[in-house]
C-alpha cells in the first residue's frame, strides 16, 4: 500500500532535547482544526516532526481538536504540558478485526491512523488519551503487528487500589513470536489484543480514561502505524530516544514507565500495580494474564475479581 504524497500543512511542534531524547508536542490548530467540527485532512499530511521522527496522517479522514486528560506528563523529570485544544483525534473508526489479524488491509484503508517514520533506531513513546475499554494496535510497514507497552492511569476510578495499569504485549501469554529472519518479536496472527477491562476481568463499566503511553521499538527507515481498534485514538505528541530509558510519570504522582522498561524487558507478568490478595468469591470467573477466561481450578498466575492471584 503506497503512501499518497500530497501537499502537507505542517503542524508546528514544541521540540526540546529531553535527556538525549526528542520531545514533540502537537499543535493541531496549525492544521486548521477546531474543537467544534471535524475537518478533512489528506493522507500523507505531516502532523509534526522531531529531528529523527516524522509523524503523518495515514489515511484520508476528518480530524478535530481535543483535550488530553487532566494533568501533564513528566518525562525524565521535565514536565510536558499539552496545551488545551492542541491534541488531535480522527473521525473514522478502525475495523475491529485489526486486533486479531496481521493483514493491515483488515483496517480497510481508512480511519484514524497515525504513521511515524524514524530515521534512526530507537524507541517511540506516544502520549495519548487512553481508555480502558479500547484496544490499541501498532504495525510495522503496514503489515506486521508489533508488541508494545501500554501504560495508563485509566483504571483509578474503577479499581481504587490500582493507580496505574500497564501491560507488555511481549510478556502476555501467546501474544508474540520470535522471527529468526529478522531477530525480532511480532504479535502472533491469532492473538486477540484485549481491552484493559477484559485483562483485569472488570465488568459493568463502559469507559474509564486517563493519560497514557504507547511505547514500542522502531527501526531506521521503516514506517509504523498506530491506532485504536474500532475507535479513534487521541494523541497529543510523542517522545523518541535511542535507549528506551525514559522515566515517565504524571503530575498526579503516578509512574507510567520506569527507565529501561521496554517491550519484553521489565513488564514482568504483563500486569503492574495490582496487589496479590486472597480470593473472596469462590464462584468468581477466572482469567489468565492474557485476559482469557479459564477453568476456575486453573493454577499459576490468574486474575480473580480484577486481582492478581498466584495459585499453586
Amino acid at each position: 500500500m503506497k503512501k499518497m504524497l500530497l501537499s502537507a500543512a505542517l503542524v508546528m511542534a514544541a521540540l526540546s532535547a529531553n535527556a538525549q531524547g526528542e520531545l514533540c508536542v502537537f499543535n493541531g490548530s496549525s492544521l486548521g482544526l477546531n474543537a467544534d467540527a471535524v475537518t478533512p485532512v489528506a493522507a500523507g499530511t505531516e502532523i509534526a516532526s522531531s529531528a529523527s521522527v516524522k509523524a503523518t496522517i495515514k489515511f484520508d479522514d476528518s480530524y478535530k481538536l481535543v483535550n488530553m486528560k487532566a494533568g501533564s506528563f513528566i518525562i525524565n523529570g521535565e514536565e510536558v504540558s499539552i496545551p488545551e485544544g492542541s491534541a488531535i483525534q480522527g473521525n473514522g473508526n478502525g475495523k475491529g478485526d485489526c486486533a486479531t489479524s496481521t493483514n493491515f488491509a483488515a483496517q480497510g484503508g481508512a480511519g484514524c491512523v497515525y504513521e511515524f517514520a524514524p530515521t534512526q533506531t530507537g524507541y517511540l513513546y506516544l502520549m495519548i488519551s487512553a481508555s480502558a475499554n479500547k484496544q490499541y494496535v501498532v504495525y510495522e510497514n503496514e503489515l506486521s503487528r508489533m508488541p508494545y507497552i501500554y501504560a495508563s492511569e485509566d483504571v483509578t476510578d474503577v479499581v481504587p487500589d490500582v493507580s496505574v495499569f500497564a501491560y507488555d504485549m511481549m510478556n502476555l501469554e501467546g501474544a508474540t513470536y520470535y522471527d529468526e529472519t529478522v531477530s525480532d518479536y511480532y504479535v502472533t496472527e491469532d492473538y486477540t489484543i484485549n481491552k484493559v477491562f477484559d485483562i483485569l476481568g472488570i465488568t459493568g463499566y463502559e469507559k474509564s480514561d486517563g493519560n497514557g503511553i504507547l511505547k514500542f521499538k522502531v527501526y531506521a527507515d521503516q514506517t509504523y502505524q498506530a491506532m485504536a481498534v474500532g475507535s479513534k485514538m487521541s494523541i497529543g505528541g510523542f517522545y523518541f530516544d535511542t535507549t528506551g530509558d525514559a522515566t515517565i510519570t504524571t503530575t498526579n504522582g503516578n509512574t507510567l514507565l520506569e527507565a529501561g522498561q521496554v517491550p519484553g524487558n521489565g513488564g514482568g507478568t504483563g500486569i503492574a500495580g495490582v496487589e496479590v490478595k486472597d480470593e473472596v468469591d469462590a464462584n468468581a470467573p477466572v482469567y489468565n494474564i492474557a485476559g482469557q477466561r479459564v477453568n476456575k481450578n486453573a493454577k499459576g498466575l490468574v486474575i480473580v475479581n480484577g486481582k492478581k492471584v498466584l495459585r499453586k
